[in-house]
């Protein structure tokens, strides 16, 4: 009996000794497990370590982008001519304010002659079919008239009247008036008009230069018009809205300062930059020279929103990385990943990238002398 005894308090006790190494040797290796760091409470004293919670504040913070100043395609036209030719005037200069409509160049061409001469003939001649059904309808009223000869009246005018609007049509595209044509005073040039009102560009013809057919003699621009597209990184994208008010320089460190509001927002990210375009529409630009393809640093001012926050202190950068150190009780730490987003009155907008206990107790002061702790600790090892 006395054996037995012996034996159940001998293995109780190899029991207990077995527990208290399985968890010494676990305290062992938390202790020495990566992104984990164990202070004395004289260190943590000395340091003046302190703790806290995540909150929930009310942030609203900036994002910073860069862009260009841009015209939507129908705020700049190619001016080109519909016909060839010798390039017969040039009368704007570049720089220049124009119209729309506005003749800007005069292209010469003969058949723009032989084209007039056609449309007088079909004219007068429309006016002779028209005048010859007139007599056949009078004739055909009073009974003494022959149908065939109104049917081919009618036939012969319908014919002069299409060719006569087929020719006057493209004399009105030429920008040649038919009645002035229909009195006898032709043009030998073909007038170029400005499609847009704006300012002349670049002239990229001269005088008596010839020019194909749809060739560009100049450009012009509605500067009024000009637009800001911002590059706006991925991360960032969910934060920007419709309606934002967005603050801008130029890149030529100019004393110019722009305003304006986010309109528009693409919705495919560019596969380069893995970034998105934002469309802000400029407010008032008097007196600023502005010019498309000029670079702007922009400030965008994001709207006020309730999220997980904590001291800038918390914060710690390491290879890049941003990490908060988390109790894990008995003076022991693990650094936690974390996402950041808007910044404000000494808070910082974080995200953990792995799950994490919304009551954990966190570092908020200090946080710095942890991360070269343990940073020492790896170097050690």
């Amino acid at each position: 009996m006395k054996i037995i005894i012996y034996s159940m308090i001998a293995l109780s006790l190899l029991t207990v000794s077995c527990k208290n190494e399985v968890k010494q040797v676990e305290e062992e290796k938390e202790s020495h497990e990566e992104n984990v760091v164990e202070l004395t409470e004289q260190q943590l004293n000395t340091i003046g370590v302190k703790f806290g919670h995540v909150e929930q504040r009310q942030l609203s913070g900036t994002i910073n982008a860069t862009g260009t100043l841009r015209l939507s395609p129908q705020d700049r036209a190619d001016v080109t001519s519909l016909v060839a030719g010798i390039t017969k005037r040039i009368l704007v200069k570049e720089g220049q304010a124009v119209r729309q409509g506005q003749t800007l160049a005069l292209v010469e061409n003969t058949e723009i002659v032989a084209l007039q001469k056609d449309y007088l003939v079909a004219s007068r001649q429309l006016s002779l079919a028209r005048q010859a059904l007139q007599r056949q309808q009078d004739i055909h009223e009073q009974g003494a008239g022959v149908g065939k000869n109104l049917q081919q009246a009618k036939a012969e005018f319908d014919m002069a009247s299409v060719t006569e609007k087929g020719l006057r049509l493209q004399l009105e595209q030429l920008g040649i008036s038919s009645r002035q044509v229909a009195q006898g005073h032709f043009s030998n040039a073909a007038p170029v008009r400005s499609p847009i009102s704006g300012v002349v560009g670049e002239i990229l013809v001269s005088m008596g230069s010839y020019l194909a057919s749809e060739t560009v003699l100049m450009k012009v621009y509605d500067n009024k018009a000009l637009h800001a597209d911002l590059h706006v990184f991925e991360s960032d994208i969910a934060s920007i809205h419709i309606g934002q008010k967005v603050s801008m320089q130029l890149s030529d460190h100019s004393s110019t300062l722009l305003t304006g509001t986010v309109s528009f927002i693409t919705a495919a990210l560019d596969n380069e930059s893995k970034s998105a375009s934002v469309h802000v529409k400029l407010g008032r630009t008097e007196g600023a020279k502005l010019l498309p393809n000029m670079f702007v640093s922009a400030v965008i001012h994001c709207d006020e929103q309730t999220c997980d926050a904590v001291p800038d202190e918390a914060i710690v950068m390491s290879a890049n990385r941003k990490f908060v150190f988390v109790s894990l009780g008995s003076n022991r730490f693990r650094k936690q990943e974390v996402v950041t987003g808007f910044s404000q009155q000494g808070y910082t907008q974080i995200t953990f990238t792995d799950s994490v206990s919304p009551s954990s107790e966190i570092v908020i002061a200090k946080a710095f002398y942890l991360e070269s702790m343990l940073a020492d600790h790896g170097e050690e090892e």
